[in-house]
């Protein structure tokens, strides 16, 4: 069955599980589901359909129908109502719960022959991009698309190298997606300037962005601190944590329209007295 804890969309986690079960029993059905369920026989079809939603008690009632461990049950429960909130404040709730229940995601480790990735800026966007943005084969209106823009030749060579990397694949509709939702490299030193040049660009594009969006459509903060060597330590590994969170998640956002560049900076604008 399933893995439900792989899953953002609790709508698309029943679809995978009943095309599994019914793969396996060819008596299996969406009326012998829901009657498991306790519910009307078309209850668990409207339900995946998204002309249903659920309630508490039919939460439990499926959940139990599906054979869920306790600790499964209580990541669908949370899943559901996150999926099913109206209110950002609905949303950061259940994500908070689920955040705590899941098991951890998997990261995919971008390795030393895969640094091709990092040679420009817009590669890592292109990603992001293609899952939702519809060019239709035309690779000028996919580069236009990118704050700046991009010429069609490298749009169409960006997608062809995150093909080649293993990054995109389509699916059986033809749709680009993601093979890893997360990316993560861990550079040694000799190979860290190409990563250290798209963190360049990046901040380049950063500074533009000043200049070509309003304060609504961008957000910058800044503070300074007076902190000893052990405390940026720490302050390091609290940046990598919520960055990890914040990719969590973008993990769960299933209405993406536009891609955002994190750019978060820590750096000595005094010399030590150490």
């Amino acid at each position: 069955m399933p893995n439900i804890f792989e899953f953002q969309n609790f709508r698309e986690y029943l679809e995978a599980y009943y095309c599994q079960k019914k793969a396996s029993s060819k008596s299996f059905s969406y009326r012998s589901l829901s009657r498991a369920a306790d519910s009307a026989p078309s209850f668990v079809y409207h339900v995946i359909e998204g002309k249903r939603n659920l309630t508490k008690n039919s939460i439990m009632k499926l959940s139990k129908a599906l054979g869920h461990t306790r600790l499964e049950s209580d990541y669908f429960e949370n899943l559901v109502f996150f999926n099913q909130a109206k209110t950002i404040s609905e949303k950061t709730h259940y994500y908070n719960r689920i955040a705590e229940i899941r098991k951890p995601t998997s990261i995919k480790i971008v390795d030393k022959e895969n640094y091709e990735y990092y040679k420009y800026w817009y590669h890592s966007v292109i990603r992001e991009v293609v899952t939702f943005f519809d060019f239709e084969g035309d690779y000028e209106k996919l580069g236009e698309f990118l704050i700046p823009s991009i010429t069609a030749k490298q749009a169409r060579e960006s997608v062809s190298l995150l093909l080649k990397l293993g990054f995109i694949r389509k699916d059986k509709s033809g749709r680009f997606v993601q093979t890893q939702k997360n990316l993560q490299t861990r550079p040694s030193l000799p190979n860290s300037f190409l990563l250290e040049k798209f963190q360049m660009e990046m901040l380049e594009i950063a500074l533009q962005a000043y200049k070509k969006f309003t304060v609504y459509d961008r957000m910058s903060s800044s503070t300074t601190f007076s902190i000893s060597k052990e405390t940026f330590e720490l302050f390091k590994l609290k940046a990598r944590d919520f960055r990890a969170e914040l990719a969590e998640l973008a993990r769960f956002d299933n209405s993406e329209d536009r891609v955002y560049q994190l750019t978060i900076n820590l750096f000595p604008v005094s010399n030590s007295t150490r």
